[in-house]
Formats: structure tokens, C-alpha cells, sequence
């Protein structure tokens, strides 16, 4: 997410050389071009393995195993990174990923862990030269090693590799999905009525699909504040429908079919009502474990 507002910044010395025409397009086609090189359905491709960023060669960019680290930049064209010394052919099937895996569904952790390690080193390393050191180079440098880290420093990875899954049941699973599909049709319809919206309805409305999104990967890791941020969560709609929003209400800016407006409040006040019912549950059974010790 964060990538959106970073891109234009590094993308504006361009100006200096070309078109915005040019650069759309130019821009665009490489976008498009992303959807061919992201498969394991396709192995090499002869001689065009030499020119192009392959499949093959954009597998390596993904791969967290040693020989993929820092490699196979190129967008749609492998030259450049033959060129420059950062090119590697792939030599078995990689490990993707994180060479240090965030084993979380929590998208606030997800999208800023990285941010929080690089801050994390600026306030323990000493000098104003390092500071700025582990802001530029790379994740892995500290005093002493290369500017990109020393590939020794990342850990070997242990085969068959085991995707982080989620730790509850297939009914929880079920319940958040049910409720991630209701909160895709509230960003639709907030996204498609932005521009006729108070800054103040966009914000709130953002903000609690932002917030729905950290409680449901509450649920995906088995955490026990789970129910209780949900019951927050519910009770935070209402709130807001009541003053912000107006689901349904002559006047309001998010319209939408009555039927779906009445199904989602049902869906939230019978959630609510789950949500309470299984933190009075455990508060219940946290007081008789303490009353047992």
C-alpha cells in the first residue's frame, strides 16, 4: 500500500528526459506486462530468456533463498539486470517470501514491520552516518558488513516450506469471510460515491474498513482480544450509521438496495450479539481458572 505514495517521488526525475505521454504508457504496458511473468504454470522460454524478465527469471525476485536475494529487478526487460550484476538464472524451485517470514494476517503489522525495524536501528546505532545507513542501504546492513548485508546473515530455508495458516476453525474462518464480503460491497460503494462525499463520511468510512480489516486478522491468528474487538467493531457501526453515515436514510450519501442496507445491520447486530455472548463465555472461564490456582 504504502509503494503508491513512494512511486511517484522516485518516478518524477523523468520529467527531465520524457513525456508524460510516453511515460504513461510506457507505465502501463509494464503494468500489464506483470500478469504474464507472476506463474509457475510456465518454465523457460528459449531465447527469450536473454532479453526479457521471464517467468523463470521473475520467480528468482520473489525467492527468499540466498542466491535469489537482490536479484532480477527488471520489469520487462533482463538486460539491464545482466548488465548491472544483479541478474540470477533459477536453479531450483524458490522459496517465496520474507527471508524473516511476519507470521501475521494483521495488516497493520504486515504493511509497516519493515518501517518499524529500519526505526528501530536508526535509534540504536550511534553516529549520524549510520543513521542515515540504515535508512539507505540495505535490510540486512549494519557497521562493517556490505551495503546490502551480508548474505550469510539470511537464514536458510527449511523444505518442505509451511505457509503460515490461519490457527482457527473453518466456522471462523466462515465468519470472517462472510464479513470481509460485506465490507468489499461498503468499500465499493464508498469508493464509486468518494466525490460527492464529505471529507468527514470518507474518513470515518475508511477508517472503520481500515479497523475491520485489523480485527478480522485478529480472528485469522487465534488471538483472545478477537471477540472483544469485534464486539467494538459492531458497536462502532452503529455509532457511526447513527451520526455519520445514515445507511438507508432519506438524504444519505451511501444509498444502496434496501434489502442488502437491512441484511447487513442484521448481520452486524446478530454479530454483536455472538461476539458479547463469547467474551462473557470467556471472562466466565478466566475467573474460574483464577478461582482453581
Amino acid at each position: 500500500v504504502l509503494q503508491a505514495y513512494f512511486d511517484p517521488v522516485l518516478y518524477m526525475p523523468l520529467a527531465l528526459v520524457l513525456s508524460p505521454s510516453a511515460y504513461l504508457v510506457h507505465h502501463q504496458f509494464n503494468r500489464l506486462y506483470q500478469f504474464l511473468i507472476h506463474t509457475e504454470a510456465v518454465q523457460t522460454l528459449g531465447p527469450l530468456e536473454y532479453v526479457l524478465n521471464t517467468p523463470s527469471h521473475h520467480r528468482v525476485h520473489h525467492g527468499r533463498d540466498r542466491y535469489c536475494i537482490d536479484k532480477n529487478y527488471g520489469g520487462t526487460l533482463i538486460i539491464w539486470d545482466r548488465m548491472f550484476g544483479t541478474f540470477e538464472a533459477e536453479r531450483c524451485r524458490p522459496a517465496y517470501g520474507l527471508t524473516h517470514p511476519v507470521n501475521t494476517f494483521d495488516p497493520w503489522t504486515l504493511q509497516v514491520h519493515q518501517l518499524q525495524h529500519i526505526w528501530n536501528q536508526v535509534w540504536k546505532l550511534e553516529g549520524i552516518g549510520n543513521k542515515l545507513s540504515a535508512i539507505f542501504k540495505g535490510p540486512g546492513w549494519e557497521p562493517g558488513k556490505p551495503r546490502l548485508g551480508d548474505p550469510n546473515d539470511i537464514p536458510d530455508v527449511s523444505r518442505p516450506v509451511e505457509p503460515y495458516a490461519s490457527k482457527t476453525s473453518a466456522l471462523c474462518k466462515s465468519y470472517v469471510c462472510a464479513h470481509f464480503t460485506l465490507l468489499i460491497l461498503g468499500y465499493v460503494r464508498l469508493n464509486h460515491l468518494k466525490g460527492e462525499m464529505e471529507a468527514t463520511t470518507l474518513a470515518c468510512g475508511i477508517g472503520y474498513i481500515t479497523f475491520s480489516l485489523a480485527v478480522m486478522g485478529t480472528f485469522l491468528d487465534g488471538r483472545s482480544c478477537a471477540c472483544l474487538l469485534e464486539v467494538i467493531r459492531c458497536v462502532l457501526l452503529f455509532i457511526l450509521d447513527g451520526y455519520v453515515f445514515h445507511l438507508g436514510m432519506p438524504g444519505s450519501k451511501i444509498v444502496g438496495p434496501a434489502v442488502l442496507i437491512t441484511f447487513a445491520k442484521v448481520a452486524y447486530a446478530l454479530s454483536l450479539t455472538g461476539a458479547l455472548v463469547e467474551c462473557l463465555r470467556g471472562i466466565r472461564v478466566t475467573n474460574v481458572r483464577m478461582k482453581a490456582n
